[in-house]
């Protein structure tokens, strides 16, 4: 399983961190995401093309998430 984590201004604007599942953001996001691209593309294409991996994709690039481990410790990809 993976984990993303984002940063919203939070009281005061001191940094608020929440750390998701992809089971969590695919909870949150899948119906308003899958919604769109159905009114934007038509459900027929949607469900031949739009998968849940292009969903958190999109997840992650809408809110800049960055892949972490589930207390929110960042995962260094190797160079």
């Amino acid at each position: 399983m993976k984990y993303w984590t984002i940063v919203e201004p939070g009281d005061d604007d001191k940094p608020v961190y929440e750390t998701l599942s992809e089971d969590d953001i695919l909870k949150e996001y899948w119906p308003y995401s899958y919604g769109k691209m159905c009114e934007k593309y038509g459900k027929d294409e949607v469900d031949r093309n739009w998968s849940k991996q292009n969903c958190i994709e999109d997840w992650v690039v809408v809110h800049w998430a960055w892949e972490t481990d589930s207390a929110g410790k960042p995962i260094l990809e190797a160079k």
